[in-house]
């Protein structure tokens, strides 16, 4: 009797501890460029928690946003879909209003109805909100970091079942766009970390100018901010005791809000930071080479829960397989598609990233390019344009506002993708294959813009 009381007792126990448990941690930045954390070579931002994270786990060194706007990024993360797909065209908020499709599922609803507690401190920005059965959403700041990890400790301590908890900071994203836009006061909670213009580091898509400089040295301040968040939240996971038993992924919705970034398919716009610390790997690899991308994270949130889903085919696939692989094969390329950021900011763009080659389709290559209301208010553009530069960085701003159908880059040769490649004789055999296997891909994915538009030009 003594010993089936002590049974029931144990039992009990691990119940109520978790045990078993396959949690997930799912943390964001705001308008990040992959190049800008320590743990990515940078030589001057600090970012000492999230280089922990790259330590203690995997970091993907070629990993991109599908779309380098804020709101539809997130509705492909949270839906496993590609804009095209997903209905969240642009912004959901004001005159935007966009929001995903009636048949579409949220991964918040997959995880609920497998019995997973939802959580989201921070921003959303998707649309609607009925589309995402989240238990746990509390008014917090999303610059004020240490109430947010407040909220994250409250959040583990109140659920004893699996849960799935989205932190999602509002930095680095620009505070305003008078002046450089960025920047951290000290309010006697959090003390900044400074940075001098003079040191910081202009990628080269952008004018070395001083106004550009000081608007970096804000914009790490905020990205040293948000470290120190991820830093505090966990801290919170710790203390909770779900640290081995709890999946995390840091990630930033897209690029940099500067032009030439935000509301592009350029590098700058979409490559990512991406790191990943799962529990039980044996081999992690570090960095990896595979190509990813956020159409990949709800397949591999699904996959750590083990939680079918099969009323529709995603568009990516679980990350877990190749968390210990050298060299993964099958992960050399991804399809990215843009169509709007803001309602007034309408350039469809379709997007194939391989290893060494990028293909572009400017779906209406006739229009003038629209700089998303992030971009082109802000100070960079605005001087740029009155001072009359020919070039933003290394790239004329005439071939930036008016593109060709397709844009081809050899990504070893012209990183900053600045030579088109596409009507080079001596590149044909690779655009023929790249626009092949484009058309194939959102063919089968019922692109609703195939129905008119097409690669090669051949409208219906």
């Amino acid at each position: 009797m003594k010993s089936l009381l002590l049974f029931s007792f144990c039992l009990l126990l691990l119940t109520h501890s978790g045990a078993g448990q396959k949690n997930i941690l799912f943390l964001i930045s705001d308008n990040h460029t992959w190049t800008d954390l320590g743990c990515y070579g940078h030589p001057v931002v600090k970012t000492p928690n999230l280089d922990r994270l790259a330590a203690e786990g995997i970091r993907f060194e070629e990993a991109f946003a599908t779309t380098a706007s804020c709101g539809p990024s997130r509705a492909v993360m949270y839906t496993g879909l590609l804009t095209h797909s997903n209905g969240q065209y642009a912004h959901p908020h004001r005159e935007h209003n966009q929001q995903l499709r009636e048949d579409v599922t949220s991964v918040f609803a997959m995880l609920k109805s497998a019995g997973y507690r939802t959580g989201l401190i921070g921003k959303d920005h998707v649309k609607p909100l009925e589309k995402y059965p989240i238990d746990f959403k509390p008014r917090a700041r999303s610059r004020d970091v240490a109430d947010m990890a407040k909220h994250a400790g409250t959040f583990l301590r109140e659920t004893d079942d699996p849960f799935f908890l989205v932190v999602s900071y509002h930095d680095p994203h620009p505070i305003s766009i008078d002046g450089p836009g960025w920047g951290v006061k000290d309010d006697g909670k959090y003390k900044p970390v400074s940075y001098s213009p003079e040191e910081v580091v202009v990628p080269p898509f952008l004018p070395d100018t001083a106004q550009v400089r000081k608007g970096i040295a804000g914009y790490y301040q905020q990205i040293s901010r948000m470290d120190h968040g991820v830093g505090l939240v966990l801290e919170e996971l710790e203390k909770s005791g779900h640290r081995d038993d709890t999946l995390v992924i840091f990630i930033s919705d897209h690029g940099t809000s500067e032009p030439g970034a935000m509301g592009t398919q350029y590098e700058p716009g979409v490559r990512v930071p991406f790191l990943v610390r799962c529990p039980g790997l044996e081999k992690p690899v570090s960095p990896n080479r595979a190509l990813v991308a956020f159409t990949d994270l709800t397949p591999t949130f699904l996959d750590w829960a083990g939680v079918e889903f099969s009323d529709y085919p995603l568009h990516g696939r679980s990350l877990l397989p190749v968390l210990e692989k050298e060299n993964p094969e099958g992960w050399n390329e991804v399809l990215l598609s843009h169509i709007g950021h803001d309602i007034f900011a309408y350039y469809p763009m379709r997007t194939l990233r391989q290893r060494r080659f990028k293909l572009i389709w400017n779906v209406t290559p006739g229009a003038e390019y629209p700089l998303p209301i992030d971009a082109v208010q802000r100070r960079t553009w605005v001087e740029l344009r009155k001072r009359g530069d020919e070039k933003i960085g290394g790239r004329l701003v005439e071939d930036f506002l008016h593109r060709p159908r397709l844009e081809l880059y050899d990504l070893e040769a012209d990183p900053w993708e600045t030579n088109n490649l596409a009507d080079d004789p001596a590149h044909e055999e690779t655009s023929s294959a790249m626009v092949k296997n484009l058309i194939e891909r959102l063919q089968k994915q019922k692109d609703p813009w195939m129905r008119k538009f097409h690669p090669l030009g051949q409208e219906q």
